[in-house]
């Protein structure tokens, strides 16, 4: 009895604060005023157009082929933004846009297509109004949100298949809020992920990447701001384009502006220089950022850009001239528990590893939620996370550079430093037959260096060679690629570096629900990767088939099994059918 007067009590409450309810449904029999399940709507316009201000109504799941105008004060609340579909393809009206919003609304759990990525059209517009969009899938447009005269505050969209994320022209005093929206440019062709002119803006927590596996936009701006007034960016993603933020305030109009914490990699160089992973005007002040992989990498106009606590790693560029790097910024490994090349697989991971030198690095004027010095990177700054730093192993050695000079019978291997900020020294393991297991009976050489020599033998016509990394810890690599000196029949010296089979540890680990598993291919096969527990029941196959040669990742979703050790192990054939890799690792899942 209890418990029904509190569900009564809660239904009451909720009757008051969200007007008359309505509700729509391919399942109802569409009786107006649609004020119950039974008597629902089968069009949400057709209920839009009954409503009062302050109404709400309620969408059930399903297929809604039409466009939609909301012009009065309403709560549109969907069931699943999967699964509740307002479609628009192939459809048109008078406001270009599958919805159009002109009253003060909020809409949540939608998933809206547009009318076509080719057609200048929105999934959704907004005008001259105050708009709350939140947990919405947008797909299918030109623009994903366009949005002029209007105060809109955008949360936990999806947008896909679009050219623009959002395309925001607010009155000057007006200050649009995007947080926790993740945007997908799939188009090479496409000029910007995010426009925004005027006024002011707080841009957190977004990922702004390429849909392109493996493809990067040669132009284009992730996000673009024009004669803003004051604009606070930070915590943000923003990968692959030419500019990946970019304010192109050439009237000198912002009163004020900070770019911070955020990760920016990835742009590239084009036939125009100067390509900026960072681009702002006076006096916005840049710090805490980390800009990985670019070509350059801050630059701007109007004055000296102040800033620093940035870290820059890996850049084949510059600064432009009105920033000069400062004391307390960083050219050092940041070192990401996966640093992968952002893209939908969603297999990179920014955070931080335990031992990172962008730990408690930021500005010291700025503290993260927990209190202390902030990080430089997405997630410190008073906005970042919490979290725990895992001690990873290091990355296994690799750019190995092998040479023999046959008189004097001598070798030589180099290979590239580990930059990990708590690598302690190198293992080298040595055998006389090739795939040997890399134990303590065939440690070689225990150094620092990353060069060493050997010699052949009398008698010894073959000798391997494989180098692990350890770091201070303790935490060993996985073994690199295996070096061979191999004398021929015709008294001729080979050298080579295999590329051999391997099945890598998967990252995270712990990890909780999500884990990516890579692997890697010397030559095509046929590849099975499979999950089991630890009782050794096969639970899932997550590859099954032809692989060309390479690098591979495949995810493993956890989240209906609990916690506890599981397996996975490989099996690889070659073309012939003959098995030639099988390997299997642990992993644990920590709910």
């Amino acid at each position: 009895m209890k418990t029904i007067k509190i569900l009564v009590l809660i239904l009451l409450l909720t009757e008051a604060g969200f007007g008359t309810i309505r509700y729509v449904s391919k399942t109802g029999s569409s009786i107006p005023p649609y004020t119950s399940r039974e008597t629902a709507s089968d069009s949400i316009q057709k209920c839009i157009n009954i409503c009062v201000n302050g109404d709400t109504i309620v969408v059930a799941n399903g297929v809604y082929k039409e466009t939609i105008v909301i012009n009065r004060e309403l709560t549109l609340l969907g069931s699943s933004m999967d699964s509740c579909i307002i479609d628009g393809t192939g459809l048109s009206n008078n406001e270009n846009s599958t919805v159009y919003i002109s009253a003060s609304s909020r809409i949540s759990g939608l998933y809206i297509k547009g009318f076509g990525v080719q057609r200048i059209a929105s999934v959704l517009s907004i005008e001259y109004t105050l708009a709350k969009i939140e947990n919405i899938r947008l797909k299918y447009a030109s623009d994903g949100i366009y949005s002029f005269g209007s105060t809109l505050s955008c949360h936990n969209m999806m947008i896909s298949d679009a050219k623009n994320l959002v395309g925001i022209i607010p009155y000057t005093n007006n200050f649009p809020v995007i947080i926790d929206n993740c945007v997908l440019i799939n188009n090479l062709n496409d000029k910007y992920a995010m426009t925004l002119y005027y006024g002011g803006f707080r841009i957190t927590n977004n990922i702004i990447i390429s849909q392109k596996t493996g493809a990067h936009l040669l132009e284009g701006i992730g996000m673009r701001l024009k004669f803003i007034k004051n604009a606070h960016i930070s915590n943000n993603l923003v990968a692959g384009y030419m500019y990946n933020i970019n304010m192109l305030d050439s009237d000198g109009t912002i009163d004020s502006g900070e770019v911070s914490n955020n990760v920016t990699g990835y742009t590239r160089h084009s036939s125009m220089s100067n390509r900026y992973s960072i681009y702002v005007n006076y006096p916005t002040k840049v710090f805490n950022n980390i800009i990985y992989k670019s070509a350059d990498m801050i630059g701007g106009y109007g004055g000296e850009i102040q800033g620093g606590n940035n870290m820059f790693w890996k850049n084949i560029g510059g600064f432009g001239a009105d920033y000069t790097p400062k004391e307390t910024d960083l050219f050092v490994d940041p070192m990401f528990v996966n640093d992968t090349v952002p893209t939908d697989k969603m297999n990179f991971d920014f955070h931080l590893q335990r031992y990172s030198p962008a730990i408690d690095a930021g500005d010291s004027t700025v503290f993260d939620p927990d209190g202390k010095r902030s990080d430089i990177g997405m997630f410190g700054g008073p906005l970042g996370q919490i979290y725990q730093y895992h001690d990873l192993p290091p990355k296994r050695p690799s750019e190995i550079i092998p040479t023999l000079i046959p008189d004097e019978k001598r070798i030589i291997v180099k290979w590239g430093k580990n930059s990990e900020a708590d690598t302690s020294h190198y293992i080298v393991y040595k055998d006389t037959i090739s795939n040997f297991p890399m134990d303590s009976s065939h440690i070689f050489l225990t150094q620092k260096d990353t060069i060493f020599e050997d010699y052949f033998t009398s008698g010894t016509n073959r000798l391997y060679y494989r180098i692990k990394a350890v770091d201070k810890q303790g935490n060993m690599s996985e073994g690199s690629d295996e070096v061979s000196f191999v004398l021929t029949d015709e008294g001729e010296y080979v050298t080579e570096v295999k590329r051999d089979y391997h099945l890598y540890q998967n990252y995270p680990n712990p990890f909780n629900p999500n884990t990516v598993i890579g692997y890697q291919l010397p030559i095509s096969s046929y590849v099975k990767v499979m999950v089991y527990d630890i009782k050794g029941e096969l639970l899932e196959v997550l590859v099954n088939e032809n692989k060309p040669v390479g690098y591979y990742e495949v995810e493993f979703n956890a989240g209906k099994y609990a916690s506890g050790i599981y397996l996975y192990r490989i099996e690889a054939v070659d073309e012939s059918g003959i098995p030639r890799f099988m390997d299997m690792k642990k992993m644990m899942l920590v709910k």
